[in-house]
């Protein structure tokens, strides 16, 4: 996987060059390679000035916004600062690399994403990680998805109705979890995320500034 994001990074044009990355090969997805990872500033006024897709993010020691550099079907990938790169599969949290602890994958091997199912629902994530000792590690958890009625929800751009949801993760062999999503109560796009991928792993956060699906 981290071989893979690698490559994305060599095929849009080399790690944070002046080449803008295709969608599928055709629509140009940003000025750049460069991050916009700032440790303090106005994110909302960086992301109206941005005419890309961008997201408002917090994951570990990163804070800032972040364009997105390539997309591939229902893969977007997210160079960030120092070679590393967030890659997030139908809007939700992927992979990983270049950070001190990194996702390698994600799955839902016996449903859709559960922000696309009708709530409550129950599905199965399968996540893999590499931990601070450096350690591979596979964790299957069971989990739940409730979401309340839509209401009006801050983004770095404005206003937006959604429906906040919670969600809960039983690891086979470790705690429970939660986490809070955001998603949209018609098309059930994911717009804001605040998780712990995985027992022990840093917090990510992100909301969409400017989306990147039709």
């Amino acid at each position: 996987m981290q071989g893979r994001l690698r490559a994305v990074l060599l095929l849009c044009g080399a790690a944070f060059g002046l080449t803008a990355c295709a969608s599928d090969g055709l629509t140009p997805l940003g000025a750049s390679l460069q991050t916009v990872l700032p440790q303090q500033g106005d994110v909302a006024a960086q992301a109206a000035e941005v005419p890309y897709a961008s997201l408002s993010l917090r994951m570990g020691n990163l804070q800032g916004l972040a364009v997105m550099g390539a997309q591939a079907n229902e893969q977007s990938y997210w160079p960030l600062t120092d070679g590393a790169m967030l890659a997030l599969h139908a809007g939700g949290l992927y992979a990983t690399s270049g950070l001190e602890q990194d996702l390698l994958a994600t799955h839902y091997p016996e449903s859709a994403p559960p922000w696309q199912l009708d709530t409550p629902a129950r599905f199965q994530l399968v996540r893999h990680w590499q931990n601070a000792e450096g350690q591979l590690v596979r964790g299957v958890a069971q989990g739940t998805l409730e979401c309340e009625e839509a209401e009006m929800t801050a983004l770095p751009l404005g206003e937006r109705l959604l429906q906040p949801c919670q969600q809960h993760l039983q690891w086979e062999h470790g705690p429970s979890q939660r986490a809070r999503l955001w998603r949209d109560p018609h098309d059930r796009t994911l717009w804001a995320v605040d998780e712990h991928p995985w027992p022990g792993a840093p917090r990510v956060r992100w909301q969409v500034a400017r989306h990147w699906w039709e």
